[in-house]
């Protein structure tokens, strides 16, 4: 199960944990993403936090985490940041 979880992109497994509460999940990579997305910095979980279980917009992310809303590569700079920093710690072993 391990090895299908880690073929699988990273927003699908975001995507996945997001699920958990919502409809038919996995509940292994869940709580692998959700072991790793608690040892993220704030910032990084709650951006994560808004983006996959609130669905929040991209203006509503940015006024409430001080993102400056112009240019828009910002805010998707750090949200790639956020998943970079997941990545790192889904990729370090147990």
């Amino acid at each position: 199960m391990y090895e299908r979880a880690t073929q699988r992109s990273l927003d699908a497994r975001l995507d996945n944990w997001a699920s958990a509460g919502r409809g038919p999940y996995d509940p292994v990579d869940a709580d692998h993403i959700e072991c790793a997305w608690r040892r993220l910095a704030v910032r990084h979980r709650d951006l994560l936090r808004m983006v996959y279980l609130w669905r929040a917009g991209r203006e509503v992310i940015c006024r409430r985490l001080g993102i400056p809303r112009s240019p828009w590569r910002r805010y998707e700079l750090e949200l790639s940041s956020a998943k970079q920093a997941l990545a790192g710690l889904l990729a370090e072993k147990p």
